[in-house]
């Protein structure tokens, strides 16, 4: 796991261009000039630590520019669990929820109630094709664990693979049958490792494939596997994890002759049949990609991206790539990465872009927390670079039209970040799905820069103060629908209704897509009011005033379509009103549309159950929909509208 801490080193750059191969995104669109006077500090970086702390920098009010104007927020989320641990990642997104083929959905985080997190563990909870269960308030294990994984295999039994504190070893709980029975919770003998991925595959749909890291032996200092400080080592399991014929492996392409060591949570890993690839990264090493086609027998290496100087030890060098004496800023990745195999077994990779320096004489490489961009690569690509496909959004809204430069609030004393510190780029935190159409799917956390961005010190209901002068991130879609080629404009779908309707004061990180994508997107994302995770071994972190959601999204892939931005959405969607609300016997939808039409109408309780539908509904312009409330319970639900492919969910209070 690592941790950036500010160790008294500051470096004060002035604005930084994009590199030559990311200065276009999709449709041609060139970023506009950034803000001279958005200058830059860079932060000692020091990876493998305990926890994952907080950096900072003296803040400013303008960072890269951004490419993409289009926002909308279709689908309500359903509650499926809260947490008081806040911080599901180091870095890459873990393997947190399946969708399986018969309908229903296992999703997992690592959960704790206790605010001290003496409790911390696995958090679960089950889609039976109809609702989901009551959200967990006790971990499945009998043991302290975090940053969890789960699959399925093809007998339909579950495994979750996380990792003990107490003691450095990897924590596997299965059972036969998913959704229900009890678990069978143990270490996995012989797997002294922490952050651990999990992927399901192998022709029978019965092996485990299982990356970690050598990480901290049990204590607070990584220890030495191998020559590596930081090994990633593979296992496998061909029988559902009851015995394991590789055991921490160390591939030979990135052992000790060719890194020094890696960052926990730096990797991710897929697989389809066979066909098993892994993605590796890290602030000072390749973005790699591994391959095998043989179920994890045998491997390849792709560099998807180098990182100019082999072997970097912050500690004896620096980054003075052409011995001018001049260190460089050299463009990395931020260890956030994702791989996806595709229907055709191709294998797609994003990253966070990020910059980082040494200075000549430094003890440790220094990064820039305000970096964005988001990359992505795919085996087709061959030799070509990486390509970045989104940004920070620059957002016209109410009162402030895009103006070319991200603008943010952020802390008068300018002693504090001016977002919450992931460690990681503004834009990251890939995960992606892929349909049947072999149509890509991503999800990634971004800074969002809006009307109200946490400017404010309200108390929020339920969840204290929001943190005044800090930007939060939200969580967005985007899709692909040739392989990668072009991307369509991303969507932010961010809870504006998450307890108390403030949707400018909400955070939406750690988003995790299933891998197989139906006629929606389903995700769960970590939302709450705090920017930052607030899990730190720093005297200043992040505070957090309550629990974080875990929200469960089901996104029609039609809300993601190409051509479909914030103008085009407003003109179907913001023309339905519903009203009054909150309402006692009845509710009326009004359609104000361009032309007459067919409209489905569904209401959905809390869980997500259907209670109600009104079908192929003859609308035109000024229709009036009653709905009779009559027989409906005191609550909240949320009322779906569907209209020409475009569909809308609005939260609905019934007294």
């Amino acid at each position: 796991m690592k941790k950036h801490l500010l160790l008294g080193l500051t470096i004060g750059i002035s604005a930084f261009a994009f590199a030559q191969n990311t200065a276009t995104l999709p449709n041609g669109v060139t970023p506009p000039k950034i803000n001279p006077a958005a200058a830059r500090q860079a932060f000692p970086y020091q990876k493998n630590q305990q926890l994952g702390g907080n950096s900072f920098e003296t803040m400013v009010n303008s960072l890269q520019p951004n490419l993409h104007q289009n926002v909308s927020r279709s689908s309500a989320p359903i509650t499926i669990g809260t947490t008081q641990y806040q911080m599901q990642s180091n870095a890459s997104i873990c393997n947190r929820i399946v969708k399986n083929p018969d309908g229903t959905i296992s999703a997992t985080w690592t959960m704790a109630q206790d605010p001290t997190w003496t409790d911390r563990g696995t958090g679960y909870n089950y889609f039976d094709n109809t609702t989901w269960g009551t959200a967990p308030t006790v971990r499945i294990e009998g043991v302290r664990t975090g940053f969890v994984n789960i699959g399925v295999t093809n007998a339909g039994a579950e495994v979750v693979v996380s990792h003990e504190t107490a003691v450095a070893a990897l924590h596997i709980d299965t059972r036969a049958t998913k959704g229900t029975g009890a678990w069978t919770d143990a270490a996995i003998s012989g797997l002294p490792d922490t952050w651990a991925r999990l992927a399901v595959g192998g022709a029978n749909g019965h092996t485990l494939h299982v990356i970690s890291n050598s990480g901290l032996g049990g204590g607070t200092t990584m220890i030495n596997y191998h020559g590596q400080t930081g090994s990633i080592n593979y296992s496998r399991s061909l029988d559902g994890g009851l015995t394991w014929d590789i055991l921490r492996y160390i591939i030979p392409a990135i052992d000790s002759s060719h890194y020094l060591g890696f960052g926990g949570d730096s990797y991710s890993i897929d697989s389809r049949g066979d066909t098993v690839a892994i993605a590796v990264g890290g602030f000072d090493v390749d973005v790699i990609l591994l391959k095998s086609v043989d179920n994890g027998s045998t491997w390849t290496k792709t560099i998807v991206h180098q990182f100019p100087i082999p072997m970097y030890d912050g500690a004896n060098m620096n980054t003075d790539i052409n011995s001018d004496g001049v260190v460089d800023t050299i463009e990395s990745n931020d260890a956030s990465v994702e791989v996806l195999l595709d229907r055709n077994n191709i294998a797609h990779v994003w990253y966070g872009r990020m910059k980082v320096v040494e200075d000549i004489g430094g003890t440790a490489l220094s990064y820039f927390p305000s970096t964005q961009g988001l990359m992505y690569w795919n085996e087709n690509m061959g030799s070509t670079a990486p390509v970045m496909i989104t940004s920070v959004l620059d957002l016209d809204y109410a009162g402030h039209p895009a103006d070319g430069v991200i603008n943010m609030d952020w802390d008068p004393s300018g002693t504090l970040l001016g977002f919450g510190s992931y460690q990681v780029s503004l834009t990251s935190h890939p995960s992606a799905g892929v349909d049947a159409n072999n149509k890509i799917y991503l999800s990634y956390s971004g800074l969002f820069e809006g009307p109200n961005t946490n400017g404010q010190s309200t108390t929020l209901p339920g969840a204290g103060s929001a943190t005044p002068g800090k930007s939060y991130r939200h969580t967005y879609l985007m899709r692909s629908d040739d392989g990668g080629t072009t991307w369509c404009p991303p969507i932010d779908i961010t809870d504006p209704d998450l307890a108390s309707g403030l949707y400018d004061n909400t955070e939406g990180v750690f988003g995790a897509v299933t891998k197989d994508v139906d006629g929606f997107v389903h995700l769960i994302v970590e939302e709450d009011y705090s920017v930052g995770h607030g899990v730190s071994t720093t005297t200043t972190p992040d505070p957090q005033t309550g629990p974080a959601y875990i929200n469960y999204y089901k996104v029609p892939v039609n809300d993601l379509a190409c051509g479909i931005g914030v103008n085009d959405k407003a003109s179907t969607f913001n023309a339905i009103n519903l009203f009054p609300n909150p309402a006692n016997n009845s509710v009326s939808v009004k359609f104000n549309v361009n032309k007459s039409s067919k409209a489905v109408v569904k209401l959905y309780n809390v869980m997500g159950k259907e209670v109600g539908s009104f079908d192929n509904q003859s609308i035109a312009n000024g229709t009036i929909l009653n709905i009779n409330l009559a027989n409906y319970n005191s609550g909240i639900y949320f009322v779906n509208t569907l209209v020409d492919g475009k569909s809308y969910s609005q939260k609905l209070v019934v007294e």
